[in-house]
């Protein structure tokens, strides 16, 4: 590394009850949306989660929050006897969940099947016969309905004795994979899926202090409810730990749920925004070594480590477009036929057939038809502008760009949206599509802008065209799929990318900076209308043309 960053400052704390910095603290280094930007993670949170599409926040974040569910709701010996699963009917899950696979994320999670296992797609057939556990879906208002992604758990659990259990989850899915469950049995414990948390249930008043027979699992936090005791764990508890606990006089029960994700070990806010940055690095800085530096940090590995997991997400993402390049039918994709493989066999005239363009138009299909196919993909920042930041690498890689090059533009890539995840969501059901592949074009611009040799302050100057030109972009998905107008929406992500990164590098001046930008692109998206954001009720999906195509397919399904 050229610069050494330090990530151990003062900054000043948030609060959650009120959305608002502590009093006395400057309002403007509070977070717009406080859900995600008190311990991003550039491989959690923007290029992650590795998962199965189609989509990030329907499909990715509900399995999360079923595993999450099943594990806290599982003791020893005790299995799941039913789920159902209540969807607010104004919100976005209750009219995209069968089509952009919620159902399936929820059942595989609450099953306990790994993301990337075979056993992912037959997990709903299977909760739907009741072999594993009986599994509902129910329409109908819920008591708290403060987000688009907001979902009632109501679990059922049977003992080693037969006796029953019913517990009330309460979680909310965020954008880009992140999640959070929010309550259990009515109490506040959000739990992010960021490190191992142990739930202490006591009988009559707190037990006493549990940190003794916590010690060797490093406590990073511990909250006092009412009635029970939560802390976050960066070491798995052992076996004999958690037998120590349960044996316990005075604990009714002790609940423990795995990260989802790396563990998070450092959670302290210090990434500010993009003009904080400009001010803290040198003119002519590496922002790939900025970014090792923050991640490092975050999650608590050392270089080789980090290092190991960004050259992954490379590979994986290299992937993810070899089999779409590869794909002949159209399984799983319910409008759209494979394009990738025909576009890229399709000859252009000169100089477009052997272009940047072309090949990162190609790259971008073949990542989206693997998503929308269910295939195993990596969201950045979501599974619905996947194919962004795939396809421009891939474009790359054919232009020469070696691997420790591709991974060190994707670092200042996740950094981008890191930035941007600092202000904003990457929740289309709040934004719209500009979140999606609005931020994913900024991202690929500013690693394409590094690739080429681009300052900080041109890298910034990129990234802030992209969220520019697409202020106000709608997310209007026909017929619910992550289809039409998706995989167009991704074919422009790459061009916009490359355009930005070509005119911030020729010195074009984009005047307002990324920050306002990112404040602009969440005020603008609180103003749209609910039928404009993920509900396929506006837009595309309301066409006449979109709607004869979903008629047709549903007769025929």
């Amino acid at each position: 590394m050229s610069a050494m960053y330090s990530f151990c400052r003062n900054l000043p704390p948030y609060d959650f009850s009120t959305g608002k910095p502590e009093p006395g603290h400057n309002s403007k280094t509070a977070p717009v949306e406080a859900f995600m930007t008190q311990d991003i993670s550039l491989l959690n949170t923007v290029i992650g989660p590795v998962m199965r599409g189609p989509s990030s926040s329907h499909s990715a974040a509900p399995y999360m929050i079923g595993r999450t569910v099943r594990e806290l709701a599982l003791g020893p010996g005790e299995r799941l006897k039913s789920v159902v699963i209540r969807f607010d009917p104004s919100g976005s899950f209750a009219e995209v969940y069968s089509n952009q696979g919620s159902d399936e994320g929820f059942a595989a999670g609450l099953a306990g099947v790994a993301i990337t296992s075979e056993a992912y797609r037959q997990a709903l057939q299977r909760a739907c016969r009741g072999e594993d556990f009986e599994f509902a879906i129910r329409i109908g208002p819920l008591d708290r309905n403060d987000h688009p992604n907001r979902v009632d758990l109501h679990v059922c659990v049977t003992g080693i004795h037969a006796q029953e259990r019913t517990d009330v989850f309460e979680g909310v899915s965020l954008g880009g994979g992140t999640f959070l469950v929010t309550h259990l049995n009515g109490q506040h414990i959000n739990v992010d899926g960021a490190a191992y948390t142990l739930i202490a249930e006591h009988e009559v008043a707190a037990t006493g202090d549990l940190l003794p027979y916590l010690e060797g699992a490093q406590v990073a936090e511990q909250h006092a409810l009412n009635g029970m005791t939560l802390y976050a764990l960066t070491v798995a508890p052992s076996v004999r730990m958690l037998a120590d606990l349960r044996g316990l006089a005075g604990l009714r029960r002790v609940r423990l749920a795995s990260p989802t994700q790396e563990v998070v070990h450092n959670r302290e806010r210090t990434l500010l925004g993009a003009s904080e940055l400009l001010q803290r690095v040198a003119a002519d800085a590496d922002l790939a070594d900025f970014a090792m530096a923050y991640e490092c940090a975050r999650l608590g590995l050392d270089l080789a480590a980090v290092q190991q997991r960004f050259d992954e997400r490379v590979q994986l993402m290299a992937a993810s477009v070899e089999a779409g390049l590869a794909k002949e039918d159209s399984a799983g994709m319910k409008y759209l036929r494979p394009t990738a493989r025909r576009f890229s066999h399709t000859p252009l005239p000169e100089p477009l057939e052997t272009s940047f363009l072309k090949t990162a138009i190609a790259g971008a299909l073949a990542a989206m038809e693997e998503t929308t196919s269910r295939g195993v993909v990596c969201a950045a920042p979501t599974a619905g502008s996947a194919g962004i930041v795939p396809g421009c690498l891939h474009a790359l890689r054919v232009l020469g760009a070696s691997e420790h090059a591709l991974s060190d533009s994707l670092k200042v890539m996740a950094l981008i949206g890191a930035l941007f995840a600092v202000r904003g969501s990457y929740a289309a059901e709040t934004g719209g599509c500009s979140v999606e592949t609005g931020t994913s074009a900024a991202m690929a611009a500013a690693g394409i802008t590094h690739y080429f040799g681009g300052t900080p302050a041109q890298i910034l100057a990129a990234a802030s065209i992209c969220l520019m030109n697409t202020l106000g972009l709608i997310c209007d998905p026909v017929g619910g799929e992550v289809e039409i107008p998706c995989h167009a929406r991704n074919i422009a992500g790459v061009g916009h990318a490359w355009s930005a990164s070509t005119a911030a590098l020729g010195g074009f001046d984009a005047v307002i900076p990324f920050d306002e930008l990112v404040e602009q692109t969440v005020k603008v998206g609180n103003m749209m209308h609910p039928d404009l954001r993920c509900t396929a009720r506006g837009g595309c999906a309301t066409t006449p043309s979109a709607l004869r195509l979903v008629a047709v397919k549903n007769l025929g399904a």
